[in-house]
Order: C-alpha cells, then structure tokens, then sequence
C-alpha cells in the first residue's frame, strides 16, 4: 500500500528531530530554505535506504520497506506518490514540511 499523509508527516516530524539534534550553525543556511517538495529525489533515496537498513525509527518502516524498492524504481515510485494531492496538501504534511524548514535552515549564509 503507498505511504500515506500520515507516514509522510511522521517522516518528515522525524527528519526534524535528527536537524534539532545539530547546533544551528551546523545546519543548512537560512538562504538555502526550501520545501521538501522542490528537490526531494535524494532525500526519497535517503528514505528508503533507511527503511531497508533498519536506521529507521519510523513505526511503519517493514510495510514502507516493503512498498518501496531500494533502487531507483523505489525511488521514482515514492516521489510519485508524495506528490499526489491527498498527500502533498494534506495540513499535517504542510505543517510538518514547515516545521522542517524552519529546524533545518537556520545557519548564516554561505557568502
């Protein structure tokens, strides 16, 4: 069964946790801020090598292991579905794609 809004949003609230666990200068810059949405296939691959390595603490990573190749079919399948819109714009991925963004990018700038 493809991932749903809710593991999605659980995913996303758990990248969120690791990006809090680094001091904010560590971090990526805040000129860099971006949603997951626009560049998402190396964080997919990310994902799904997690899944099938057992780094993940994700509640449903066996049955997302399951769902999603450890290769580039997986991966193409996973951002095919992420973008549907039940998924995409669902409130609980928006929020927790922004609460990403904003743990995530709070180093100064690179120039």
């Amino acid at each position: 069964m493809p991932i749903t809004a809710e593991q999605f949003a659980q995913t996303l609230e758990n990248m969120a946790r690791a990006w809090e666990g680094m001091p904010e200068e560590e971090r990526l810059p805040k000129d860099e801020e971006k949603s997951f949405f626009e560049d998402c296939k190396q964080t997919c691959e990310e994902m799904i090598h997690r899944w099938h390595s057992g780094e993940s603490s994700h509640p449903d990573r066996e049955a997302l292991k399951d769902e999603y190749s450890n290769d580039d079919a997986g991966i193409r399948k996973l951002q095919v579905d992420l973008f549907q819109p039940d998924i995409k714009n669902d409130p609980f991925v928006m929020a927790a794609d922004m609460k990403l963004r904003l743990v995530k990018y709070t180093a100064p700038s690179r120039s």
